[in-house]
């Protein structure tokens, strides 16, 4: 099908690459944004409306192509409609002239996702930063376990506090009885011993738990381990006995 003018339903053509000295290129289709329910987040005279963004682009990416030639960009949204994968873009100026600019761009303008001032990882480059990002930083995470702990323990003392000045009574001699334990106090250790004691103790819970000889396979099965005990045992007195009477130290009268 031959695209025209006429035929983009007042859209406007501009391209868009990666970088600069880029050879591929994206041809995006721009209008004014407009309708009769005019969402409050898209506001009339300053919204874009962008389809064919290709899909790495970002919303930090996009903000930073149009800032460049048309001024500067408050929100990039992406959006899809139901039913149709394909993913279409508003873009939102903090001025209404920079729409205009926007939409006197000449068709042949090329806008660049990727600068040296804001790059745009795709690909492996991508997954490494998004991994290295992932990976906690061990002293920071140490730091905040620490104020964390602080905090805990400081709330735990001033409850202490609270609780031990209402026991010892007011002052007209009533004392308020309180049936909560005290947390904290005599809480477990910390220690290695302590964590394998209650380990052991979860795991003999979860053996008890267990169905044994429940199903009639497990019945036959537990009657063959049982008779196949029986008989090396019996082999193994065998063996025995024929030990004792070698050494003449089987004395049957």
């Amino acid at each position: 099908m031959t695209i025209t003018e006429e035929s983009l339903a007042g859209f406007r053509t501009l391209w868009l690459r990666y970088e600069a000295g880029g050879s591929d290129r994206n041809q995006l289709f721009i209008k004014e944004h407009s309708g009769r329910n005019q969402a409050a987040e898209y506001p009339r005279g300053r919204t874009l409306f962008v389809v064919n963004i290709p899909p790495y682009a970002t919303e930090d990416s996009v903000k930073h192509a149009f800032s460049k030639k048309c001024g500067p960009v408050k929100t990039v949204t992406f959006a899809t409609s139901p039913g149709n994968p394909e993913k279409f873009t508003y873009v939102v100026f903090e001025k209404e002239s920079s729409l205009d600019k926007a939409l006197s761009l000449s068709k042949e303008t090329i806008l660049n996702l990727s600068s040296s001032d804001n790059p745009l990882f795709t690909g492996l480059k991508k997954w490494c930063k998004e991994y290295n990002e992932s990976i906690c930083d061990e002293t920071a995470t140490k730091k905040q376990i620490e104020q964390y702990m602080e905090k805990y323990d400081q709330r735990i003392a001033e409850r202490l506090e609270r609780e031990k000045a209402a026991e010892e009574g007011d002052a007209d001699g009533w004392i308020q009885v309180t049936g909560r334990k005290k947390r904290g106090e005599f809480a477990l250790a910390r220690k290695e011993s302590t964590i394998n004691k209650l380990q052991n103790k979860l795991e003999t819970s979860i053996r008890k738990k267990q169905l044994r000889n429940f199903y009639s396979f497990q019945i036959r099965e537990a009657k063959k381990q049982n008779l196949a005990e029986l008989r090396k045992k019996f082999e193994l007195d065998k063996k025995k006995l024929l030990q004792m009477k070698q050494t003449r130290t089987f004395k049957p009268f």
